[in-house]
């Protein structure tokens, strides 16, 4: 999700610049990656791995919940980023109206200024990234998250000018580039210039998932709580891995 609010979905594998703000923070600068990893035989992504570098510190999270600090593994928090708090909590989630499905996911917390927060998730084995930002601290900000502020509130090239319609070609415009900081500890292919990894297409299995009826409103019931445009995508990633837990937890706020 863009800062205004467009959703789109992309499913190829590659390093991505989530957001990259030189200025922030008085020009501490920040950058945020994600690492995208295939699944279901190619056929979606997700988030196998984030890392946020604020000055000269990172953190790196995988999908399995394990972190480094700096390159030092699993390395003691609470500690500070950047200069910013950084802490980690884990939450059990549950749903249902007696509170017999409970989830367990675990929380990265990097706490700005101004109530501003940077939040890695880890749950149902994959990694969500999301920011809560404030004009004062991310004016600037560029990246497959969008341009802020922006005249137009689509997707932005990195000439920070030209529009780009199509979500694949967006979200390859900001693949990691040889002049961007590595945050992963480990590279891993493909490395600009190396393209990033197309998925395989999926309409047909779109098409089976929209026809799994009784699957369809199993994943709408454990999906109600969400809102807008993010239920939808709820309702198919449950459907697509079968894993109800995420509906609670990744789509729990």
């Amino acid at each position: 999700m863009t800062w205004y609010g467009s959703h789109f979905s992309y499913h190829g594998a590659c390093d991505l610049v989530l957001v990259s703000n030189p200025e922030f923070a008085s020009g501490k600068g920040l950058d945020i990656h994600v690492r995208t990893s295939h699944m279901l035989n190619g056929q979606y992504s997700f988030v196998s791995e984030a890392a946020i570098k604020i000055g000269n510190d990172v953190l790196e999270v995988a999908a399995n919940g394990s972190h480094l600090v700096n390159g030092v593994a699993n390395s003691e928090i609470p500690t500070r980023l950047g200069g910013f708090a950084l802490n980690k909590r884990i939450e059990k989630v549950c749903r249902d109206n007696d509170g017999s499905k409970c989830y367990e996911a675990t929380n990265f917390n990097v706490f700005l200024l101004d109530d501003d927060v940077i939040e890695i998730k880890v749950a149902s084995g994959m990694v969500h990234v999301n920011v809560k930002g404030s004009d004062k601290n991310f004016h600037g900000s560029v990246g497959i998250m969008g341009t802020y502020p922006a005249e137009h509130h689509g997707k932005i090239a990195r000439d920070g000018e030209t529009f780009i319609r199509d979500a694949d070609v967006f979200a390859q415009e900001w693949q990691v580039r040889i002049n961007e900081p590595k945050l992963f500890n480990e590279a891993r292919y493909p490395q600009f210039p190396q393209a990033c990894i197309p998925s395989v297409h999926t309409s047909n299995i779109e098409r089976r998932l929209n026809e799994e009826n009784a699957a369809r409103v199993a994943a709408e019931e454990a999906c109600a709580h969400v809102e807008g445009q993010e239920w939808e995508f709820c309702v198919f990633d449950v459907m697509a891995t079968g894993d109800y837990g995420m509906a609670a937890t990744i789509y729990g706020n």
